[in-house]
């Protein structure tokens, strides 16, 4: 049965890899995006930082040092890129026919967009992206455990 359950994990690890790969890849293609002030891209960072976020969660997979010091700096890109996420979303939900609608949520827009650039120019976020590309080509995988039975 021990073998079955280690063979299980090997076998895992590959497709967590790849869908890792793949999450922090859409991440990275929504960066140009969200620079230039689109704001559903914001949305979709965000959410691709939140899947990278869940899949290094993963406490039978991966290293629980690396990916809970990346874990922490996903958190704080996308608490960084959330109030233009929610900005977009006021904005679909607002009645046009208010008279103050433009003022209002073009001054919260501008605000939450210097503080996602502000993030997105930042060294903590070249090193994340840095980070999360070694981790990909180099997944610190956790070493399966072996337990003995001794018979006395």
């Amino acid at each position: 049965m021990l073998k079955a359950l280690e063979k299980t994990s090997q076998q895992a690890e590959p497709v967590a890899s790849s869908f890792l790969f793949d999450q922090v890849a859409a991440l990275l293609c929504y960066d140009p995006s969200v620079r230039s002030g689109e704001q559903a891209a914001s949305w979709a960072m965000s959410a691709a930082a939140g899947r990278v976020w869940s899949i290094l969660g993963d406490r039978k997979l991966f290293d629980r040092t690396e990916a809970d010091r990346l874990r922490a700096e996903l958190t704080w890109l996308a608490e960084a890129l959330g109030p233009l996420s929610d900005s977009a979303l006021v904005h679909e939900q607002t009645p046009w026919n208010l008279p103050d609608r433009g003022k209002a949520q073009g001054s919260a827009f501008e605000a939450a967009y210097d503080m996602a650039l502000a993030a997105l120019e930042s060294d903590r976020y070249f090193r994340l992206v840095a980070d999360l590309q070694q981790f990909c080509s180099d997944p610190p995988v956790r070493q399966t455990r072996r337990w003995h039975l001794y018979m006395g």
